[in-house]
């Protein structure tokens, strides 16, 4: 699907699910990019233990990719920020995909501090996927929340092709308001175009909604708000909600 990935590695935890789920989405002849950055201003004994955490997770994800027959390439570079590492390495290897991990950290220090995912997702030149994986897992089960906007359409695309190994099934959600009927339409033709995916509507509070439905898959698909950020900040956005309180494993796609 993918020629070629950025993976920019930050959380040890869920590094091998992320590579996973992105060994999914690449091309059998794609090339796989591990970017490990070095912040400017990090300073020793930090920069080194740094360098050598990200040298030994970049080797150990390399190893698992070996397994798959893919190539992986490494890249450990030093930057003023993350978001300028990323930005220069999308365009040095044309990236097509970049995985994100998603930050665990507040709300708060990342208004403070920065936060690198937003900017990305809004600016990058190819397409970008914000994940927050949990566990393990073969997408035998994948919701896909919709409401007819065009990242939710590339949503169903990213969810398709994580399930096709396992043939898993594909529920698209939309939670209904009234006069909608266009849009159930909409989602109906594109259900089926594809024998495994089915539509389901339910009513009510959009995000709690999805988060209670999302417990009996073991993989949500959803597309990227296309509010403006400097509203989503202050109001949160669905996804936001989502990815921080869903049991499952989430994916945010912006295309």
């Amino acid at each position: 699907m993918y020629k070629h990935i950025l993976l920019p590695i930050s959380n040890p935890k869920n590094a091998e699910y992320t590579l996973k789920a992105a060994l999914r989405l690449l091309d059998s002849e794609g090339t796989l990019i591990l970017l490990g950055v070095l912040l400017a201003r990090e300073r020793y004994p930090d920069r080194n233990k740094n360098y050598l955490d990200k040298v030994n997770l970049i080797m150990r994800l390399m190893q698992l990719a070996q397994r798959f027959n893919v190539e992986a390439v490494p890249e450990i570079t030093e930057a003023s920020s993350v978001y300028d590492a990323i930005v220069q390495q999308i365009a040095k290897h044309d990236a097509d995909l970049t995985v994100l991990g998603y930050s665990l950290r507040s709300t708060l220090h990342k208004i403070r501090h920065g936060d690198i995912i937003y900017p990305i997702m809004k600016n990058a030149k190819c397409d970008v996927i914000l994940s927050n994986l949990k566990y393990d897992s073969a997408f035998e089960r994948i919701l896909v929340p919709s409401a007819g906007y065009k990242h939710s359409i590339a949503a169903l695309k990213i969810a398709a092709t994580l399930a096709e190994p396992t043939q898993g099934q594909i529920t698209l959600l939309h939670i209904a308001e009234a006069n909608e009927s266009e849009v159930l339409d909409d989602l109906k033709r594109l259900a089926s175009a594809n024998e495994r995916v089915s539509v389901e509507v339910r009513s009510g509070p959009v995000a709690e909604q999805i988060i209670a439905i999302a417990k009996d898959y073991d993989a949500l698909v959803m597309g990227a708000s296309e509010r403006p950020r400097s509203a989503s900040v202050v109001f949160g956005t669905v996804a936001d909600k989502v990815i921080e309180s869903a049991q499952s494993n989430v994916f945010v796609v912006r295309a």
